[in-house]
């Protein structure tokens, strides 16, 4: 597997966008994508992983709609694939179900030794959506390095249907963050570590008295809040001395990155609209375990999701990567009513 993990990360690279390559070396930037893609390179053909997919839409199909069904058997089919192009570049894709909906399937592509050049692209998805052609997908997800340029490009491309932004790829020196200026709430705001089941119960009341908040992201459970207290990157935000939300920020090194998801930053109702989202960022940085250079606040925000983008923003956090849905020519694009892919 190690030779397909160095294939994998070479080619990711190629597609990353320069403030990754400004902030790691080149070694330590492969050695990062390498530990991002290890899941994705145990996947290829893999009749287990197949299986287990084909097993979990079939058990959603059960409780869907009569008319979706998808009748693929060979847990091959479901498992992630190399395709061949014709000039005889590579492509790794696999089929994914927005959201788990299986009226929603697209391709996911993986990695890619082609250039993205809007014509390779043009292709990848092309090739990659006849490959799955049985799941009927709908479009194919691209990992980029500028996604609003790679959308712009790709736009004015022949041969590509509705193409969108996903999601932004959206991070921050922890060390560059901690150096900022404060902004006008950092005083008013306090972090205390949190207990992990308190902290879930928290967050579930929060998500369930809005529930616009579920269109962009789904309650963290108190397994995950469990991680990220184990990472020192757990606590209960408190407001002029009241306790008004929840925090967490696990170590979770992915898409070339190397720090802090942020998780979860949920605010009571009382709480919200008044500026304390950067002080909470800025507050969870400096209670961080001490980065190493390097080490980044990151998360992945939709492009309607502006509140979340405005925080990180605020910051000192700036788009680093994002995804693109691409869809090649007569396909329909994926709808925008549903929140992440599964």
């Amino acid at each position: 597997m190690g030779e397909l993990l160095d294939d994998l990360a070479a080619a990711r690279a190629a597609w990353t966008g320069l403030q990754l390559r400004d902030w790691y070396a080149q070694d330590r930037l492969l050695a990062q994508l390498r530990t991002a893609l290890e899941p994705d390179a145990e996947r290829l053909e893999n009749p287990e992983f197949g299986a287990e997919v084909r097993d979990l839409v079939q058990a959603d199909e059960s409780a869907a709609a009569d008319d979706v069904h998808v009748e693929v058997e060979d847990p091959l089919l479901w498992a992630d694939r190399r395709i061949t192009h014709d000039d005889g570049g590579w492509s790794v894709i696999g089929i994914r179900f927005r959201g788990r909906d299986l009226t929603c399937p697209f391709v996911d592509v993986i990695a890619s030794s082609l250039s993205p050049t809007p014509e390779n692209i043009r292709r990848i998805v092309t090739e990659a959506a006849e490959d799955l052609q049985e799941f009927r997908p709908l479009t194919a997800r691209l990992t980029v390095g500028d996604p609003d340029s790679g959308l712009a490009e790709v736009h004015d491309a022949s041969g590509i249907g509705p193409s969108a932004v996903d999601q932004y790829l959206v991070a921050g020196l922890i060390r560059g963050i901690n150096h900022r200026t404060r902004v006008a709430s950092y005083r008013r705001v306090s972090l205390e570590p949190m207990d992990p089941t308190l902290a879930a119960a928290r967050v579930a009341e929060i998500y369930a008295a809005h529930p616009e908040g579920t269109r962009w992201a789904t309650p963290a459970g108190s397994d995950e809040l469990q991680e990220a207290s184990e990472d020192g990157a757990l606590f209960e935000i408190f407001a002029n001395g009241e306790p008004a939300g929840v925090v967490s920020a696990p170590r979770d090194d992915d898409h070339g990155l190397s720090g802090h998801l942020v998780q979860e930053i949920c605010l009571d109702e009382d709480h919200r609209g008044r500026g304390y989202g950067p002080a909470v960022l800025q507050r969870l940085c400096e209670e961080l375990p001490h980065p190493e250079p390097g080490t980044v606040l990151w998360g992945s925000i939709h492009p309607e999701n502006v509140p979340s983008l405005r925080n990180a923003h605020a910051v000192g956090r700036t788009t680093v990567g994002g995804q693109l849905w691409v869809a090649p020519e007569g396909l329909p694009g994926m709808p925008a009513a549903l929140a992440r892919p599964w």
